[in-house]
């Protein structure tokens, strides 16, 4: 069986990032699962604001990056922070731009080309009890919306401030398995929506 692509992102570019450690993590436990993983930092890319007038000169080099690059995957895990009991507006700048249809580009004329069926894990950390849970709930209307596949099974860690060490490991070893069971979902849904 081919290897399944999935790209993993967090919704952070914070240099200490829970969410960030989190996909750190996730990245490396679906490599142990057989997955191809592209572990991407959304801080590399040079993204401005979502601005129609800014898109009608030309969208952004950066932008068509990111597009190609979640056209390509047929998986993603998405680790969102929660900034005011949701998502953060880095999540949502980026799946506006991706999500808007570059006129001027006849391959990409069709707005949810880099979206449409797409099986996506959500998984969140906060320092906080709930783990990002009102985060998620947020999110997933807004995947849906993009014409993804959302996966069942999602996971928020909560008290992430204990939750790894120094050098960013995960020590609370309770987390695993359920990390695990949305990899292990969103592997065997894009299998077999991808078949």
């Amino acid at each position: 069986m081919q290897r399944m692509k999935v790209l993993i992102f967090a919704g952070s570019t914070r240099q200490q990032s829970y969410n960030r450690k989190l996909a750190r993590v996730t990245a490396e436990m679906a490599r142990a699962s057989g997955a191809e993983v592209t572990l991407l930092e959304l801080g590399d890319f040079d993204v401005p604001m979502y601005n129609a007038d800014l898109e009608a000169r030309g969208t952004p080099a950066d932008v068509m990056r990111l597009k190609q690059i979640f056209f390509e995957h047929p998986a993603w895990i998405v680790c969102t922070p929660e900034y005011n009991a949701s998502y953060p507006a880095l999540v949502k700048n980026t799946f506006d731009w991706i999500s808007s249809p570059v006129k001027s580009d006849p391959a990409w004329t069709e707005g949810f080309k880099s979206t449409r069926g797409k099986v996506v894990g959500v998984l969140s950390a906060s320092p906080g009890a709930l783990g990002g849970l009102r985060s998620q709930s947020h999110l997933v209307p807004l995947l849906l919306n993009l014409h993804c596949w959302v996966a069942p099974q999602n996971y928020a860690l909560g008290r992430a401030a204990e939750a790894f060490d120094a050098e960013g490991r995960l020590v609370n070893e309770a987390a695993r398995k359920p990390i695990q069971a949305v990899i292990d979902q969103v592997l065997f849904a894009a299998q077999r929506l991808n078949a």
